[in-house]
């Protein structure tokens, strides 16, 4: 009994049933134990609580016993299922059976780790997405989502058939029961129009509606390329008319605050959050530096890392691409203090950050950077943003537009350049810059020996460098600068 509680201290035996099935812990082989051990040291290095301790604990100790074989000869595609299905046989209540399937769940992550075998592979399930479809559509939909795959990366491809999936097959099972649908010639803009107006009264957005109208113009693409007649007005459609895009960058204030938090987290921080803290700093100056996608960040190999040139390799990433991506100094060192604390390289997957023994999850990133964004009081800043704020300070840098179009992937320029938001001072400094070669060009002969620049040009240049970001030392250097360039000109209007 606990002093505190009155009640007896946690132990299986005290909190489950018998179970003739499963053999007791104490008959468990050696080896057995020790994985159990093993699992249990995992999940405590891994910041997990005592209830969850207790839960997922529980839950392993009847998967083995129940199983009757030694860890490394479990399946986990195999095994684990019949223990669910020999949980569902003991009319458990519903609560214990979410628990059990949580502990199971964790218990798979655990014994992938461990036994090097991947993850299945999520299966789309065509039955929900077509079920409500006419027969002789079902077909054309399962060919274009195949076609559509091959320029999707292993990882993505499920969310992304998922998501295709029920973006065309929505409206296409609404005008099958409301207009009875039989062929595809029939998908008319009158169609589009009566679809319209019922999205546009349930509140979709108009870029929601520009994307169900650019998947399904891409369908009936598809079909036509096979022969198929279609309605080619359809194809003629226009998208609705969206505001333009305000860029998304990071105030560069907000970008200090942010760097500041992370590398105090990996300094200040107690065991784990310690290592979490020098994990972020590595990927947050990767996204802000090189400009990686959020699911790059995930999917980084080891091997994708080239020390000696401080570059990464990026492959099959949107569209199927790859690319070569400079590292800066900072970040490099950023990588290499991170590795130092991941974790021996061969109990771990190839992929270069690690969260609780595992790859990144697809919400980890957001999740951290709202973590941050309490702390420092700037609020939520989506990673994706960091993309932005790398392309914005890189072109304001005076880095080429191609350059940065390469570094970031982009396939068209103009991307590159709906990324990136041009300062007040950098625009005025290219203009000046600009204007001085065209008027050398457009200048008269008598005029040719002319100085090249005059001090109303400097001083233009100056004031477009007083509206950019600048340090407290640079504002005062360039305050001195139009100071003495304002009193020699001065001068000069004195002798005239």
């Amino acid at each position: 009994m606990t002093r505190s509680t009155g009640k007896r201290h946690f132990h299986f035996a005290n909190v489950l049933p018998k179970d003739p099935e499963v053999l007791p812990f104490g008959d468990w082989s050696e080896a057995n134990r020790a994985f159990f051990d093993r699992f249990r040291t995992w999940l405590i290095e891994s910041s997990y609580s005592s209830s969850a301790l207790n839960m997922y604990g529980a839950a392993t100790r009847t998967a083995i016993g129940f199983l009757h074989k030694e860890y490394w000869q479990i399946d986990p595609n195999v095994d684990l299922p019949r223990v669910v299905t020999h949980l569902e046989e003991r009319h458990l209540s519903p609560e214990t059976r979410r628990c059990y399937c949580k502990g199971l769940h964790k218990l798979d992550e655990y014994l992938r780790i461990v036994l090097h075998i991947p993850k299945m592979p999520k299966e789309l399930r065509w039955e929900n997405g077509i079920a409500s479809l006419p027969e002789w559509l079902r077909g054309d939909i399962r060919e274009f989502l195949r076609f559509a795959q091959r320029s999707w990366t292993e990882e993505t491809r499920f969310e992304r058939g998922a998501d295709l999936l029920y973006t065309v097959s929505r409206p296409l099972s609404w005008w099958a029961k409301e207009f009875q649908l039989k062929d595809v010639a029939e998908i008319t803009p009158q169609l589009w129009y009566a679809w319209l107006d019922k999205r546009l009264a349930d509140g979709l957005s108009a870029s929601t509606l520009n994307g169900e109208l650019f998947s399904l113009k891409r369908f009936l693409y598809f079909l036509q390329d096979l022969g198929r007649s279609i309605c080619e007005r359809f194809l003629l459609l226009d998208h609705l008319e969206i505001n333009k895009r305000v860029p998304k960058d990071v105030p560069i204030d907000q970008l200090q605050h942010l760097q500041m938090a992370i590398q105090k987290q990996g300094v200040t921080g107690s065991g784990s959050q310690q290592r979490t803290g020098i994990m972020d700093l590595a990927w947050f100056l990767l996204m802000l530096h090189s400009g990686l996608r959020s699911g790059e960040i995930r999917f980084l190999k080891l091997s994708d890392i080239d020390w000696e040139t401080k570059r990464v390799r990026i492959e099959q990433s949107k569209g199927l691409k790859d690319r070569l991506v400079p590292m800066s100094e900072v970040t490099v060192r950023a990588l290499q203090d991170y590795l130092a604390v991941r974790g021996p390289a061969e109990t771990l997957q190839e992929n270069v950050f690690i969260y609780r023994d595992a790859p990144l999850s697809k919400t980890y990133l957001f999740e951290r950077m709202e973590f941050y964004g309490r702390r420092t009081g700037v609020g939520t800043i989506a990673p994706h943003r960091l993309r932005h704020s790398c392309a914005t300070l890189l072109l304001n840098s005076g880095a080429p537009v191609l350059a940065v179009q390469t570094i970031l992937g982009h396939k068209q320029v103009h991307t590159t350049l709906e990324y990136a938001r041009l300062y007040d001072g950098t625009v005025a400094s290219d203009y000046y810059s600009a204007m001085n070669h065209v008027e050398r060009q457009l200048a008269l002969p008598e005029d040719k020996m002319a100085e090249p620049l005059g001090i109303g040009h400097l001083i233009a240049l100056t004031d477009a460098l007083r509206q950019d970001v600048l340090s407290p030392a640079q504002s005062e250097i360039v305050r001195t600068l139009r100071d003495g360039l304002s009193r020699l000109a001065e001068r000069e209007m004195a002798v005239v």
